[in-house]
């Protein structure tokens, strides 16, 4: 592994993954939430998302975290 790798691998995002009391979502009409609003659905399911990613990215990893359920 190089150095520009290793160094990028420090500041990868990765979502965090909370273990307690972790529930599915609904995930019809996602689009009509705001950014706001699918924050607090992510900390449902235990992970955090951040809110400077566009809305479509935020659904996308709302739905991949909820199918891992």
């Amino acid at each position: 592994m190089n150095i520009i790798s290793k160094i990028k691998s420090w500041f990868a995002v990765k979502p965090l993954v909370l273990k307690n009391e972790v529930k599915k979502i609904d995930t019809t009409n996602l689009n009509k939430k705001t950014k706001a609003e699918l924050e607090q659905l992510g900390r449902k399911i235990g992970i955090e998302l951040d809110k400077r990613l566009t809305k479509t990215k935020l659904i996308a990893e709302l739905k991949k975290q909820n199918k891992k359920l």
